[in-house]
């Protein structure tokens, strides 16, 4: 049997963090604030909550939390009314705490680089979405992985192509490609 302590520090992190960030949406009561930040903090993995509101009749979530990682990216996490994550945000743990973003090779010039932005990706995330993103764009060189806190996608990785073309491969959290931005 697992322990509590993680879920209960969780629960002390969201309110410590919710006290600071006082009163986000006025609709939104303390206990359901409460809830979504707890919800958003175990999905992500960590961090600290900086705005939660409880979603219009336009929006397709009841809950939206924003969450900043420890490294500083902020992810919008999406919850039903029950509380359970509806889209696809990603995770402290997809993410290096002070990396650079750069994957690209010695050959690569400045001018093709998308600036960086301190999300890069690492590990076997970093490994998954270059291949993805390669995969679907039929080769050329990976100038740079970041995170994303769009709905539509979890991943992005910029490639160069072998005619000079700079696309954005956008992937979601199975590294399925969501957009290709030629």
């Amino acid at each position: 049997m697992r322990s509590p302590l993680p879920l209960i520090a969780l629960a002390l992190t969201a309110t410590l963090a919710l006290s600071a960030c006082g009163s986000d949406d006025p609709s939104l009561s303390a206990g359901d604030r409460e809830k979504a930040s707890a919800a958003a903090l175990q999905h992500v993995g960590g961090g600290s909550v900086t705005d939660a509101e409880r979603g219009d009749g336009d929006d397709t979530y009841a809950y939206e939390v924003e969450v900043t990682l420890p490294n500083g990216t902020d992810i919008d996490v999406e919850l039903d009314d029950t509380f359970a994550v509806i889209n696809s945000p990603a995770k402290a743990s997809d993410f290096t705490e002070s990396t650079p973003s750069s994957t690209a090779s010695p050959s690569t010039t400045p001018s093709s680089r998308v600036p960086d932005d301190d999300r890069a990706l690492s590990g076997s995330t970093l490994a998954k979405a270059e291949a993805a993103a390669l995969k679907a764009t039929g080769g050329g060189q990976v100038t740079e992985t970041s995170g994303s806190d769009d709905a539509d996608h979890v991943y992005e990785v910029d490639v160069l192509l072998q005619n000079g073309q700079d696309v954005t491969v956008e992937l979601d959290q199975t590294f399925k490609v969501t957009k290709i931005d030629r």
